[in-house]
């Protein structure tokens, strides 16, 4: 004993901690779909602001009245 510490203490004390390895899994990207706004009009004559994702140009407001 050295001056009230054991020698297995005084290695803790000296000697750094070991970093575990942390496996970490891998995760699929989403891709990201850049979305557009709706081609049709309103009423008023303005363009809807309704959201599509691309290939599509219209909401489903105005896809219905396209196919008529």
């Amino acid at each position: 004993m050295l001056h009230g510490i054991m020698v297995h203490q005084l290695r803790r004390l000296s000697m750094p901690k070991a970093k575990k390895k942390v496996a970490r899994k891998k995760v699929a990207k989403k891709k990201v779909v850049k979305k557009v706004r709706c081609a049709g009009k309103t009423k008023e004559g303005k363009r809807c602001k309704r959201m599509v994702a691309p290939p599509a140009k219209y909401c489903h407001l105005h896809s219905r009245k396209r196919k008529k």
